[in-house]
């Protein structure tokens, strides 16, 4: 679930319109998924998102794509399935996608509308107060770019060591356009690189 909050938190920031009638009107369901008010369709939170109808649980795509973001060394279908539960084919036609979805970011880099968010991996530690940066589980960085119509067009994540300015720079300046239109949540380590990058701070619904 934590997944698919963050997803429709995601969504949450552009204009809702309804796939069937276009109607802008939605009402948002304990599933986190939007539902029409005029039609009644329903979109899911993982609805034009790498994560759409994966078989093996979002939660498994996620780490599967962190992994994959993250690793400095190869990583094989069959190591993957194996890692994750999942069959040989299934890993690796769902690597293939996320490795389109990567392709060519270094050369293009996302512009137009583009979301920026960090977070911490399994979620809140205990006993730790917002962004801790003495904690144990590992941090890593996000960023979405958007279609004019607000679907997800690509993502790429990075880990990062904490949450200082200086960490989440990296995933500014290797894969995103100074043109991009950014928008991030009102964590004062955005505030340096909104000195060289159009970005826009909003509140979190994380309360942080």
């Amino acid at each position: 679930n934590d997944c698919k909050e963050y997803l429709a938190s995601t969504k949450s920031r552009t204009a809702f319109k309804c796939s069937r009638c276009n109607h802008t009107a939605c009402q948002r369901r304990d599933d986190f998924s939007r539902q029409c008010n005029i039609c009644r369709h329903t979109e899911s939170a993982t609805a034009d998102t790498l994560f759409h109808k994966v078989k093996f649980g979002v939660r498994k795509a996620f780490f599967i794509c962190f992994e994959m973001a993250t690793s400095t060394k190869g990583l094989s279908a069959s190591y993957m399935g194996v890692r994750y539960g999942v069959t040989e084919k299934t890993a690796r036609l769902f690597m293939l996608k996320v490795r389109e979805a990567m392709s060519s970011i270094g050369n293009n880099p996302m512009d137009g509308e583009v979301h920026v968010d960090e977070f911490v991996l399994g979620g809140r530690e205990i006993g730790k107060i917002g962004r801790s940066y003495h904690g144990k589980k590992k941090k890593a960085i996000t960023a979405v770019q958007l279609t004019k119509e607000g679907k997800v067009k690509r993502m790429y994540a990075m880990k990062i060591e904490d949450f200082s300015a200086e960490s989440l720079q990296y995933i500014f300046v290797g894969h995103i356009s100074r043109e991009a239109k950014i928008t991030t949540d009102k964590w004062r380590g955005y505030r340096p690189i909104a000195k060289v990058y159009d970005i826009k701070q909003i509140e979190s619904n994380k309360g942080l």
